[in-house]
């Protein structure tokens, strides 16, 4: 089964309730990748799959045994609806649904089959990856007008977490300038620490900065999928933009605590030996200056 179904090669990303036009980039995923196609093409094949692999003109293209084995999920493991391609679920009123769905960076398609009416719905959009579920959600208003049910109208979830995102963005942006500003007065109260405690009370800001790094390590791993920082801007750039606002926070809220803490040090260093290298001879006791031999 193809990963995707695409209709060109640009598309658009979502970021902060906009979508911005953006080409594909150079991509290669290991099996199928993605196919261009027209909507009568994908009509043909969506017959074809609920016809038992009869094509709608009456033509054969596989054998029933084939299609059937596409649509059913393995014995073993018993808890999974994945089959060769398709996943197959079952509703509580008890008919089924066969879907699959494809996602690109800058595309995403879903298609669905209804066994039960003998309905195909295929769904093909230019938005991409994570932030952009436009085919998800239309599919679903789709089956639901299939079955004579109202649909719900449902906006993608990017819509609502991307300004979660920003506000967020702006807090991280926040709390670096208010660290950067008080790296002195960290420095006085931090300096006559043992160096380990200090290297323990920076560790924390360490922690967006790994974030950042480790990015499109974290989001491969949800999504079962490899690919880079670049690429990961594609998938949800609000994400991106927070992770790099707190992870440069940190990085300058470190440099300049660390720049505070070695000047303070080095002038504490040098006003301590200036004091006691200016005193004239004898002027550390009056005393012991004036005691006869």
């Amino acid at each position: 089964m193809l990963g995707i179904l695409r209709r060109s090669g640009r598309g658009h990303v979502r970021a902060y309730g906009t979508t911005f036009s953006r080409a594909h980039p150079r991509w290669f995923t290991a099996g199928g990748h993605g196919v261009v196609t027209t909507a009568d093409d994908l009509s043909q094949w969506l017959i074809a799959q609920n016809n038992q692999a009869v094509s709608a003109h009456g033509r054969r293209i596989a054998t029933a045994r084939t299609i059937r084995l596409t649509h059913t999920p393995p014995e073993v493991p018993g808890d999974t609806d994945y089959a060769m391609g398709w996943a197959r679920y079952r509703h509580d009123d008890g008919t089924s649904e066969i879907q699959h769905n494809g996602q690109l960076l800058t595309h995403n398609s879903t298609a669905t089959l209804l066994p039960d009416s003998k309905v195909g719905i295929a769904v093909v959009t230019n938005t991409g990856l994570i932030s952009g579920d436009d085919a998800a959600q239309i599919s679903l208003g789709l089956v639901d007008l299939a079955r004579g049910k109202s649909p719900e109208v449902a906006k993608p979830f990017s819509m609502t977490a991307d300004w979660v995102l920003a506000a967020l963005t702006l807090l991280a942006t926040g709390l670096g300038i208010r660290g950067v500003l008080r790296a002195r007065r960290w420095a006085r109260h931090t300096a006559r620490r043992p160096w380990w405690r200090t290297a323990l009370r920076l560790l924390p800001q360490a922690l967006p900065v790994l974030l950042l790094t480790q990015l499109a390590s974290l989001l491969g791993l949800l999504m079962n999928r490899s690919g880079t920082l670049a690429q990961t801007t594609y998938a949800w750039p609000a994400l991106v933009v927070c992770a790099a606002a707190g992870g440069l926070a940190s990085t300058a809220v470190i440099t300049a605590r660390s720049l505070a803490l070695f000047r303070y040090r080095q002038h504490a260093r040098h006003g301590a030996g200036s004091d006691e290298g200016d005193k004239p001879l004898g002027a550390g006791d009056e005393h012991e200056a004036f005691r006869p031999a």
